[in-house]
């Protein structure tokens, strides 16, 4: 009888983010060619396949070159130079001579260390970020004025604004156009994906699992890669979404 260790190592293809399904298929298809696809058993399949990754390839491309790609990626150099500057200005305030205003960078420095460094989020999160930095930064009006630091939340609020603008205006763009098409490609190719895997998995099941030598090895480690990889991913997001929900819910 067929173990589960005799059998291909599956991937929840449908939780994985567009460029990691992707990038799992594209390697998917490597392996295939190289062990060969008749030896594999899977030459009815190869043609669809290959023709749902090339779609999808299209579909996500619209997304890598929207128009707004490169101003967003300058506006959010503007978003992480002004936090920055606003970090390091209450830093440096902490070696004041005057104590009044050691005491107001202190207290502000809280506020930022509570956040960490929100322009290493991505780009929605971190306007997220920055709403409610900046809204407990002026809560506390007084240590605020005492550093003159105003000016500073005025251009990251600033940056912020022109930011979100522009993923508004990218995703009106994008969204009507690709969302669909991506989502519809993609469930296409890994119906495809999961027909290839049954017939090697019956392969496997009359033949041993070295039918094709060393394939599955090398399949299963590289899927098992991926499964760590969307793990990883999934712990990040619940991580966050922890650590949000108190100040979502003030």
């Amino acid at each position: 009888m067929t173990t589960s260790s005799e059998k291909l190592t599956r991937v929840k293809t449908q939780a994985l983010p567009n460029e990691m399904h992707f990038r799992f298929h594209t390697e998917n298809d490597g392996i295939y060619a190289r062990y060969g696809i008749e030896p594999l058993g899977i030459q009815h399949f190869i043609e669809p396949f290959r023709s749902g990754l090339s779609a999808l390839d299209t579909a996500l491309e619209r997304i890598r070159k929207s128009v707004n790609t490169e101003r967003i990626a300058v506006a959010d150099h503007d978003f992480d130079f002004t936090f920055s500057g606003m970090f390091d200005y209450t830093r440096s305030c902490r070696q004041h001579f005057d104590p009044q205003v050691r005491q107001a960078a202190e207290n502000l420095s809280v506020v930022f260390e509570h956040y960490g460094n929100i322009g290493r989020e991505a780009y929605r999160q971190e306007l997220a970020s920055s709403f409610n930095l900046l809204q407990d930064l002026r809560a506390r009006d007084a240590d605020v004025k005492a550093l003159t630091l105003e000016p500073w939340l005025k251009a990251h609020e600033e940056a912020a604004r022109t930011l979100a603008a522009l993923l508004d205006e990218r995703t009106g763009e994008t969204a009507q156009q690709t969302e669909l098409r991506v989502r519809q490609v993609r469930r296409e190719l890994d119906a495809v994906y999961q027909q290839i895997t049954d017939r090697i998995d019956a392969m496997i099941n009359l033949y041993g699992k070295d039918f094709v030598k060393g394939f599955a090895a090398e399949y299963n480690a590289h899927a098992a890669e991926y499964k760590n990889e969307l793990a990883r991913h999934l712990g990040r997001i619940h991580a966050k979404k922890r650590n949000e929900s108190p100040l979502q819910n003030q």
